[in-house]
């Protein structure tokens, strides 16, 4: 029996049934077993950087199929929802890339928490001098304590 067809059997209980289904792991076995695929969650512009990557190394596939394969993989395996942050323990680093804060921003959290002690709300980051809270709001889904 043919490797590939092998993993094909394998893989196809790991992928949702839609349109693009036989497609995408017709193309992505040609090269690997279709799983890796199945191991990803990325968004539609991860999904799109990863299979022109692909394409790059020698993938043969038509515009067309690269539209189907994009859609399905995007639709299939998402990204996963982004974790709450915890501002408590967060560095400032980590709130720099989380919440899309300018480094001075993080670092007047992170100094007035040193200075304050833990934040028990967001209400009590607008008490922070020099801090845009308009950006902390926007991103307030993404802020635990």
């Amino acid at each position: 029996m043919c490797a590939t067809v092998l993993f094909t059997g394998v893989a196809w209980g790991q992928f949702p049934d839609g349109p693009g289904k036989d497609l995408t792991l017709k193309v992505c076995s040609g090269c690997h077993e279709p799983e890796r695929a199945a191991s990803l969650h990325q968004d539609k512009d991860g999904w799109d950087a990863t299979i022109s990557a692909m394409a790059g190394r020698g993938m043969e596939i038509s515009d067309t199929d690269y539209a189907t394969v994009l859609t399905y993989l995007s639709t299939a395996f998402p990204a996963d929802a982004p974790k709450p942050l915890n501002i408590n323990t967060a560095s400032a680093i980590d709130m720099e890339s989380a919440l899309s804060l300018l480094r001075s921003q993080a670092a007047l959290i992170v100094a007035y928490r040193d200075k304050n002690g833990k934040f028990k709300s967001l209400d009590d980051l607008k008490k922070i001098p020099g801090l845009d809270f308009a950006k902390i709001q926007d991103k307030k889904d993404r802020i635990a304590f």
